[in-house]
């Protein structure tokens, strides 16, 4: 979506572009508010959510092959991602949830996956590559999940997926106003762990739209592509100098003009007068 408009038919760029899909977990961490000990422990369950999800996806199938009396709105929303028009976005951590999902879901026709979170991807990034699966990574600004990862695993994350080869996004799957205005500070902390500068600003911009598949006019600064841009005095990945002059929105020059700066300009002006 753009946000310069009046209503969200004219803000979206694309719609129905794919189905979210959270797979089941293999370990699960302890409902301590239902008298559980904190801590992971294994799903029992884990087989049995599968194949509920195997299960789901074949009455969608077979909804689609047939000609049904009544509207079936979950099976209807499936048959984009059937016929390979529409993405998949799974969502999965851990590195058996991860090789599961993709197989599951090849083995079930879905071809177009996309792997969101991937927080364990940097271990089997040959075998998401030989799958050709882009990565949609969380924000970079998390803390370790596990006591003996690296300390600095969540920074150079999509570093490592990129240096496997893969085709890296950043994604901020939080609406909270604090992890959105942080998302160029998530691609600065990135290129702080080794990744160039370019191919950093890339996982925020170009990957970005190649992976939602709206690459053909959005994601990088091409003639007869949209003029959607920002122009900033200090690099634009560093929260200490990014500061923003102009933006723009498929050409048009959108007011930055906030509470926050008419105030600014207020009492600046006040005490600079003194």
């Amino acid at each position: 979506m753009q946000f310069d408009a009046w209503n969200w038919e004219d803000a979206a760029v694309k719609v129905d572009d794919g189905v979210h899909l959270n797979w089941p977990r293999s370990f699960r961490q302890g409902r301590w508010w239902m008298g559980e000990e904190r801590g992971y422990r294994p799903n029992k369950d884990y087989s049995e959510d599968v194949e509920t999800v195997v299960a789901f996806i074949k009455n969608s199938a077979a909804y689609g092959k047939a000609t049904p009396n009544e509207v079936n709105p979950a099976f209807a929303a499936m048959q984009g991602v059937l016929d390979g028009s529409q993405k998949m976005y799974v969502y999965a951590d851990g590195e058996k949830e991860i090789i599961d999902a993709v197989n599951t879901l090849k083995i079930n026709g879905i071809k177009e996956i996309v792997l969101v979170g991937a927080y364990e991807a940097y271990k089997i990034t040959d075998f998401l590559k030989k799958n050709n699966i882009p990565v949609l990574v969380q924000f970079t600004h998390n803390l370790p999940v596990f006591n003996d990862d690296d300390y600095d695993l969540p920074y150079k994350l999509p570093k490592l997926l990129v240096d496997g080869g893969l085709l890296v996004a950043i994604q901020n799957n939080e609406a909270s106003n604090f992890r959105t205005r942080n998302l160029p500070f998530y691609a600065g902390q990135v290129g702080q762990q080794g990744l160039d500068k370019e191919k950093a600003l890339q996982l925020i911009t170009g990957n970005s739209a190649k992976i939602l598949g709206i690459d053909d006019n959005y994601g990088t600064l091409e003639v007869g592509k949209s003029a959607t841009l920002f122009i900033s005095e200090g690099d634009a990945l560093d929260m200490r100098t990014n500061q923003l002059t102009h933006a723009f929105i498929d050409g048009r020059n959108i007011s930055l003009e906030t509470h926050q700066t008419e105030l600014w300009k207020r009492y600046m002006g006040k005490y600079e007068g003194e």
